[in-house]
């Protein structure tokens, strides 16, 4: 029987083994013909550990004589990702388990965008995935090329910025980031334009698809984008904080309220709504 363990990268996990209580039990963990822990003669015996699991390893000596062989492999990377054997010998009989360990990356995966006099650009980013993720674009139904790419890399780590440039905004924009263990999908869309009388007030509508606040890892980001400066306006992350006078976030559909409107409130407004799942950008220009 094989045993499945997911660890956190960068964290501590233990591999289970267990074996029936001995006498002069011998211990030995073992990632094919690579030694990971050997235990034996009541001590640690790591003269030929691996060196890639070198101060990392620890058994639970206290526990051994109740037949508990289980591993501590701290400072999980995704290198440690693999099958490993534990094998016990005592005088009375022999036991042999495996385990399989899978190391979870936490990454994390934005869309930014920026407008520049007339030019509009799209920037799909992924931060710190393994392996390397995959990257493709839609405009509407049709697929189109990325502009241009930017890779870095942490280690065994991956780090990438896709970018597109926005040519028709009568149209929506989707990025595909394609991982084995996960997929990540961004949309932008451009609306019509709002315009107000100055001193007047407005309500601009903020696309939710229908996502509850009660979804984990729900956010909504109001940003105003005017030339290169951008002003966070508004921001919920489980709770709603107090807003500034004028601007003001609807509770029920995260609606942009804004009163006494003067021209320097004229600019791009940005709803970003966002889940581990997927990001959506929803940019309306208002003339005041």
């Amino acid at each position: 029987e094989q045993k499945t363990i997911v660890g956190q990268f960068s964290q501590d996990c233990i591999l289970p083994c267990s074996f029936s209580p001995g006498h002069e039990a011998a211990i030995h963990w073992m990632r094919g013909n690579r030694t990971v822990h050997s235990y034996y003669n009541q001590g640690d015996r790591l003269e030929r550990q691996d060196p890639d699991y070198k101060t990392r390893t620890h058994l639970f000596h206290q526990d051994i004589p109740n037949g508990n062989a289980s591993l501590k492999l701290s400072n999980l990377t995704v290198t440690d990702e693999g099958n490993y054997t534990c094998y016990v010998g005592t005088l009375e009989n022999s036991t042999e388990v495996k385990v399989m360990l899978w190391v979870r990356v936490s990454p994390y995966y934005a869309l930014e965008y920026k407008k520049r006099e007339t030019e509009r650009t799209l920037m799909c980013c992924a931060f710190l995935t393994y392996p390397e993720p995959h990257v493709s674009w839609l405009r509407g139904n049709a697929s189109i090329q990325e502009t241009h790419q930017e890779k870095s890399s942490n280690g065994v780590l991956y780090s990438l910025r896709s970018g597109q440039n926005i040519t028709n905004t009568a149209d929506p924009y989707y990025c595909h980031i394609h991982h084995p263990y996960k997929n990540w999908t961004a949309e932008w869309r451009m609306k019509e334009q709002l315009s107000v009388v100055e001193g007047g007030s407005t309500v601009i509508p903020c696309d939710d698809s229908n996502t509850t606040a009660g979804t984990e890892g729900f956010s909504v980001v109001w940003e105003l984008h005017r030339g290169a400066m951008v002003s966070v306006l508004a921001a919920f992350h489980g709770t709603f904080p107090s807003p500034p006078a004028r601007a003001r976030m609807n509770q029920s559909n995260f609606a942009l309220m804004l009163e006494h409107l003067t021209a320097q409130d004229s600019g791009e407004y940005l709803c970003n709504i966002s889940t581990p799942q997927y990001t959506k950008l929803t940019v309306r220009t208002l003339q005041v």
